[in-house]
């Protein structure tokens, strides 16, 4: 099967409806959309948490676990940790619950599903940060009610300007953490003009969990406003510093760039209530909370349907053929083209030495195997020449030119090819496990919050190339 990009007819569509940081056109106007995007950090390595989950790849299966969070095998219901619980029962409860694929709700990113060419290789059993079974299922639960009726609705608009994958999704987390906090379900409303969704793949999808995701919630846009599709005037907009009582609104707005201007304000930059209770017991520094929830909300909103995950797949066999991600590989993203006016670049050698570094720190762990994600191909001739390491990428035409921003990138091959392929290194990069990457780059927080959330990595080793093993600026 070719990649979507190379057929000639279009697949069945399920539903209707840069790897990196914002173009330096507006680049003002867009300012606070890259702080909170380029600030939204993670937790670093699994070491520094407690009561962490455990799994292995040996669990992996491919199921579908319908949205009351029943495992498959035996149909035991789990139910997720409530205000009502005790501090022990909640305690037993995470600690008892293994990173497994069925213990998350239904059609999460916890591998690569369709396995014609993706070769995984059995591993140790890993770890995922503390609480994300619980955490997801809670997520899941708000945004799929049983009932669609007799609820509140925040209605989200990203922005139609050119702004990077990562920038996207990560605002998008602060929407969604606006929408738990005053107890709201997140829409993602239609956006025709949406950047990602302009290609051939996207053609009639208008939002990315209708092109690229699983829906963002079970309440169709079009059905709570009565069938037909609410103008965005008539719609009340939320109002942030919480002075304003609108609980009696069923159906409030926010746009991308009212939350990324509201940044560091008190809803936008905190964590939702309900997983307060469960962070006290992980004995987490109280600062590295709002990371914690940002890589939830980034596993939750990353998963790729079943129609995009066919196309990864035709991908993975076209542009990485024969291949797997073996044991002990170390993931390398090299952040170059247009991060230089947002941040110092750091050249190939850096990254090499960190990759030896993780070699003699983690004798256990990383082995003489890179996997290289870069946009820059003067980065790929650096790495091929390698003799003593075994290094490996995907044959993706790459612009001639360095210095391009991936907006620009995406505008000379198609929006919905760059990200498709994006998602293609991204799926890559959290098979492996050990990470050099920089946190100021939106795009290597992406790959740190999934490997440490649903590919069950928190605990492999992580490594900045600005800031090396000790982080202290998450870039929020």
């Amino acid at each position: 099967m070719l990649p979507f990009s190379m057929m000639q007819q279009g697949v069945p569509r399920t539903s209707r409806g840069g790897c990196g940081t914002a173009t330096s056109v507006r680049r003002l106007i867009l300012q606070a959309i890259v702080m909170i995007g380029c600030g939204l950090g993670v937790i670093l390595v699994g070491q520094r948490l407690c009561l962490v989950s455990t799994c292995g790849p040996e669990h992996h299966r491919d199921v579908d676990t319908p949205s009351h969070f029943t495992i498959s095998n035996d149909s035991v219901a789990i139910s997720p940790v409530t205000a009502e619980m005790s501090i022990q029962e909640a305690e037993e409860d995470i600690a008892d619950t293994k990173c497994e694929p069925e213990l998350f709700p239904s059609k999460y990113w916890t591998r690569q599903r369709l396995n014609q060419s993706a070769q995984v290789t059995n591993r140790q059993p890993g770890q995922a940060m503390f609480g994300t079974i619980t955490a997801q299922r809670d997520i899941w639960k708000h945004q799929h009610p049983n009932n669609c009726e007799n609820q509140k609705f925040l209605v989200y608009v990203m922005l139609d300007w050119e702004v990077g994958i990562g920038s996207t999704i990560h605002v998008t987390t602060a929407a969604l953490g606006v929408a738990l906090e005053t107890g709201r379900i997140l829409v993602l409303y239609p956006t025709p003009n949406l950047s990602w969704v302009k290609g051939v793949f996207c053609e009639d999808y208008d939002t990315l969990d209708t092109c690229y995701f699983e829906p963002i919630t079970s309440c169709p846009v079009y059905d709570i406003f009565g069938g037909k599709l609410e103008k965005l005037d008539d719609i009340p907009e939320i109002d942030l510093s919480g002075n304003v009582d609108q609980s009696h609104l069923t159906v409030l707005r926010a746009h991308a760039f009212m939350v990324a201007n509201s940044w560091p304000g008190p809803i936008v930059m905190s964590v939702p209530d309900q997983f307060r209770k469960l962070l006290l017991m992980s004995g987490m520094p109280e600062y590295q909370w709002y990371h914690w929830w940002r890589a939830q909300a980034v596993a939750y909103i990353v998963r790729p349907n079943r129609r995009t995950l066919l196309e990864l797949d035709s991908r993975r066999r076209l542009f990485f053929p024969h291949k797997a991600i073996d044991p002990g590989t170390i993931s390398i993203h090299v952040r170059h083209g247009d991060k230089w006016m947002e941040d110092t670049l750091v050249d190939d050698e850096v990254h090499l030495r960190l990759a030896e570094e993780l070699l003699e720190k983690f004798p256990d762990i990383a082995k003489r195997n890179i996997y290289l994600s870069t946009a820059d191909p003067n980065s790929v001739q650096f790495f091929a020449k390698l003799t003593n390491w075994n290094v490996s990428w995907t044959n993706l035409s790459r612009v001639d030119d360095a210095t391009i921003s991936p907006m620009d990138r995406a505008n000379r091959i198609g929006w919905t090819e760059e990200f498709l392929n994006c998602l293609l290194d991204l799926g890559l990069a959290i098979e492996c496990d050990a990470f050099v990457g920089m946190y100021s780059s939106n795009w290597n927080r992406l790959v740190d919050e999934l490997r440490s959330t649903v590919r069950c990595k928190a605990h492999f080793p992580y490594v900045d190339v600005h800031q090396g093993w000790s982080i202290s600026n998450y870039h929020w």
